[in-house]
């Protein structure tokens, strides 16, 4: 018997070092990242709206130094003293420089890695203006390579009442205070898909007096006058978002010293 149980002990010892016989439990699967938040790509794409993600699809495509187009777009029914906006659909281009100084433009020329600057004429346009593809083509036939569009969104104010004034009367009231607020907003675009490098932004208050408005011109004046002088910040917002394209994009294409 105990002979028997020996040969046992050892049939048994023996085929359970062989590999064949061997057992591993695998511990188990992973944590579901999902609980923690985590998504996987395809996950995120699938939860991404369609337009978000060509959105983000776009990459850079400027090679520095870039020509700079200009475009002073307002909405679709905008119209001041001198007359209507060019365009319509979703928005209208000013073509005449109205605002704009010389200084100015000089200073948007003579930011780093800038090649030139050129502005945006009704010549290049066609009259239904529905996206920004309308304006990078205007630019490509420039052949410039960023596309700088920028707008004014005016208001004046009674003193005394925070409704925007849609209609201004002269000459009667005698004297009364009227705040003028303007902001000055901008976005440079890339060319050739449209991806946005950047943005700006620049406000400005100030009063004046409704005895000096005589006619029509005269608060014309005053609404030119301040939006020169958002546009005047808003250049100052523009070098520091340039400087920032520049130093982000450096290692991709050139650097500032090149």
């Amino acid at each position: 018997m105990r002979a028997y149980h020996a040969v046992l002990l050892l049939f048994a010892l023996t085929f359970s070092v062989l590999p064949g016989c061997m057992r591993y439990t695998v511990p188990g699967p992973g944590a579901p990242m999902e609980a923690f938040g985590v998504v996987s790509a395809d996950q995120r794409d699938q939860l991404t709206d369609q337009q978000i993600q060509h959105e983000l699809a776009r990459k850079p495509l400027v090679s520095f130094p870039a020509g700079i187009c200009l475009a002073h777009v307002q909405s679709t029914d905008y119209r001041n003293a001198h007359g209507y906006a060019y365009g319509r659909g979703a928005y209208s281009v000013v073509t005449m420089r109205e605002v704009e100084t010389e200084d100015q433009l000089n200073r948007l020329a003579s930011m780093p890695m800038v090649r030139g600057v050129a502005t945006v004429n009704r010549l290049l346009l066609p009259s239904q203006l529905n996206s920004d593809m309308e304006l990078r083509q205007a630019a490509a036939k420039l052949h410039t390579q960023v596309l700088l569009i920028y707008t004014f969104d005016t208001h004046f104010y009674h003193e005394d009442n925070a409704t925007p004034l849609d209609v201004i009367t002269l000459g009667f009231g005698g004297h009364k205070k009227v705040r003028i607020t303007c902001t000055a907003s901008a976005a440079l675009l890339d060319v050739r898909n449209g991806y946005i490098y950047g943005v700006a932004e620049a406000t400005t208050r100030s009063e004046q007096d409704t005895s000096s408005w005589n006619n029509e011109a005269g608060v014309d004046e005053s609404r030119r006058k301040a939006e020169s002088e958002a546009l005047e910040k808003l250049v100052d917002e523009l070098s520091v978002t340039w400087s920032n394209i520049i130093r982000q994009y450096a290692g991709v294409y050139k650097t500032v010293t090149d």
